[in-house]
C-alpha cells in the first residue's frame, strides 16, 4: 500500500479518535478530506431523503452561498448524485462535466455545479436506518487524477467519522447493526447499559442492583462485545440514541 495513503489515514483516524465535539471532529474530517486531495466535503448521517441531506447535514465544508443557492434554486429535485447515492452499495465517483443527462433541469444542474467550480467527486454511502441515507460526499474544484486507493482511504474516513458522530451525540440516529445490537441484549443487560448511561461505576451499580461486583464486570464485557464497542462511553452513546 501507498505510503502517504497510509500516513493519512493514520493520521485522520488519529485525529477523529481524539475529536471531543463537533468542532474537533469537523477539523479531523476537513483536514482527512484534505490530505487525500480533495476541496470540500459534506457528511449526512441517517438523513432522510430530502433538502436536509444537503442543507442540514451532520457536517460540512460546502460554502454557505453555494447552499443558499441549491436552496433557493429548488436543485434536490435535479441532483443526479443523491438517487445514486441512496441505492448505491460501494463508493462512486461523478463528474460534472461528464455526467451531464438530457433532461434541460439536469443540465442546468451540472451547469450550477461548474459555475461554483465543483468539478468532481466522490461519494461513499454509508450504513443507515431504514427510509434514511448516510454517506460521505468528497469534491474537488478541478477535474485532477487521484491515486487508485484514495476511494479506499474515504471510506476509512467516512466509516471513522460517521462512529464518532454517532458518539458524540451528533447524529438523530445510530446505525441499523447498533440498533440490532442492542436488541440482542438481555434484560439484565439492559438495565446495566442504563445505569452505564447514567454515569455510575461498575461499583455503583452492583449497589444498585444487588449484584456482584464481578458478575457486574461481565455483563458489562459481553454488553461492549454485543455492542461491538470498546468502551463504556460509546455504550453510552448507543443506548442514548437508542429509543424505547
Amino acid at each position: 500500500m501507498d505510503k502517504k495513503i497510509v500516513e493519512t489515514m493514520v493520521a485522520f483516524t488519529d485525529a477523529i479518535y481524539r475529536a471531543a465535539d463537533k468542532d474537533s471532529l469537523y477539523a479531523a474530517v476537513n483536514a482527512g478530506c484534505i490530505d487525500l486531495g480533495f476541496d470540500a466535503f459534506m457528511m449526512s448521517c441517517h438523513k432522510t431523503v430530502d433538502p436536509d441531506i444537503m442543507l442540514d447535514s451532520t457536517l460540512t465544508s460546502y460554502a454557505p452561498a453555494f447552499l443558499r443557492d441549491y436552496d433557493r434554486f429548488g436543485w434536490f429535485e435535479d441532483d443526479t448524485v443523491i438517487p445514486r447515492m441512496q441505492t448505491a452499495s460501494a463508493s462512486f465517483w461523478w463528474n460534472s462535466d461528464l455526467d451531464r443527462p438530457h433532461e434541460f433541469r439536469k443540465r442546468s444542474y451540472a451547469d450550477f455545479l461548474a459555475a461554483n467550480d465543483v468539478a468532481t467527486g466522490l461519494i461513499v454511502p454509508m450504513a443507515r436506518r431504514a427510509g434514511t441515507a448516510s454517506a460521505l460526499a468528497l469534491a474537488a474544484f478541478s477535474d485532477r487524477p487521484f491515486g487508485p486507493l484514495v476511494d479506499l482511504a474515504a471510506k476509512a474516513l467516512g466509516t471513522a467519522a460517521m462512529g464518532k458522530a454517532e458518539i458524540l451525540g451528533l447524529c438523530p440516529e445510530v446505525s441499523a447493526d447498533e440498533a440490532l445490537a442492542m436488541r440482542s441484549l438481555s434484560p439484565l443487560q439492559q438495565e446495566i447499559l442504563n445505569w452505564i448511561a447514567e454515569g455510575k461505576s461498575n461499583l455503583d451499580i452492583a449497589t444498585i442492583m444487588n449484584l456482584g461486583e464481578r458478575a457486574v464486570r461481565y455483563h458489562v464485557s459481553e454488553i461492549l462485545r454485543k455492542l461491538g464497542v470498546a468502551t463504556r462511553m460509546q455504550a453510552a452513546a448507543i443506548r442514548r440514541g437508542e429509543p424505547f
